[in-house]
């Protein structure tokens, strides 16, 4: 079987060395030079709990996929002799107010349900974890299942992954247009012709409506800009996730430490704007004051594919044989990535899935 995938960001690319590695023929496709820009100005969180404020039916899936991340980040590191920089180091998920205590432990019910070795923490013992905490928080909820990657080098893995196991890879090649022949999608049109194929999956973030809409489906995908500045020469270091309802902190292995996010209503403007320093700074004074004094390295900016319900759009779309969404993965595609690989594969070539995918139907918001 032949496979298009649209978009070479970490959805696409996996989904793509996912299929590679069951034996299908895959092409993989991205308008930019190279791909994944947005994925890679992503702090790398793997966190399925400390950005989720409610228990969600998106949750299941999100645990599967952190619980693959540790031999899939083995795999990727093996093959390629790229280190993605896995650590499974934990999380605080910070209150600063009563209120947000209370959220705490409300939180704690549901994410026992998962991580039975979460713990609320008293605001004395969460500064002795992490010492450039506030002094002044409520306290925090101890999260030791989250994880990150470095997400810069998981894309260069990524792609030096599927190039090394044979994907056609066409950067610089925007998608056009879906080819569609007697009911069924079976190509794509570049700027340098028809790219054919048994299957196609959408996979290109934000710019998956433009694909989509023509075809008349209707999966809402929005853009929101995300700013993260990178922190160096810390006063204090950071070990672990830091993350509060107004930001977060996430540690690298070089130690330094990245600070975010801004979420945008700007459309597809990719600038970092005095407005975004200016939040992300006052956030960290809430967050982390000791780390004022920090060195602002340099920022990302990336446009994060949001849907309606803030869940990812994955499966077989209705009404057209051959296409499949894999899109709309929002502030957790980083998370999402083997799971969403697994979980298109199994679709593609097989018909159907173990994994819970069912909230995240691509038909679900169709008119």
């Amino acid at each position: 079987m032949r496979v298009l995938v649209v978009g070479a960001g970490v959805i696409g690319a996996a989904v793509a060395w996912e299929l590679l590695q069951r034996g299908a023929e895959v092409v993989l496709l991205d308008g930019a030079a190279e791909g994944g820009h947005t994925s890679a100005a992503s702090a790398g969180m793997v966190n399925p709990f400390s950005l989720t404020p409610d228990d969600t039916p998106a949750l299941p899936l999100y645990w599967r996929s952190l619980q693959m991340y540790p031999d899939w980040t083995r795999a990727l590191h093996e093959r390629t002799g790229i280190d993605p920089e896995w650590r499974n180091g934990g999380c605080l998920r910070v209150a600063l107010t009563p209120t947000d205590a209370e959220h705490l432990e409300t939180s704690l019910a549901w994410i026992h349900r998962y991580d039975a070795h979460a713990e609320l923490y008293d605001a004395y013992t969460a500064r002795q974890l992490e010492p450039a905490l506030n002094s002044e928080i409520a306290c925090a909820l101890h999260i030791p299942s989250e994880g990150w990657v470095h997400t810069e080098r998981l894309m260069r893995a990524l792609h030096r992954a599927v190039q090394l196991s044979g994907v056609n890879l066409y950067t610089g090649s925007p998608a056009l247009s879906l080819v569609v022949r007697n009911g069924a999608v079976r190509g794509v049109q570049t700027a340098h012709g028809v790219l054919e194929g048994d299957a196609v999956v959408v996979a290109a973030g934000a710019w998956a409506g433009a694909l989509l809409q023509p075809l008349g489906i209707h999966a809402p995908i929005t853009p929101v800009r995300g700013v993260i500045l990178s922190l160096g020469d810390l006063p204090l270091p950071v070990r672990r996730i830091l993350s509060s309802p107004v930001g977060y902190l996430v540690p690298r292995a070089d130690g330094t430490a990245l600070l975010g996010a801004t979420r945008e209503q700007a459309g597809y403007d990719a600038r970092a704007t005095a407005e975004g320093y200016a939040v992300l700074t006052h956030n960290l004074a809430r967050l982390a004051p000791y780390l004022m004094h920090a060195t602002v390295l340099g920022h990302t900016v990336g446009l994060r594919p949001d849907t309606p319900d803030h869940n990812p759009y994955l499966g077989a779309v209705a009404g057209y044989d051959g296409l499949y969404l894999a899109a709309g993965h929002a502030y957790h595609g980083i998370l999402l990535a083997p799971a969403t690989a697994r979980a298109i594969a199994d679709v593609i070539l097989n018909g159907a899935t173990e994994l819970p995918i069912a909230p995240f139907d691509p038909n679900r918001f169709m008119r």
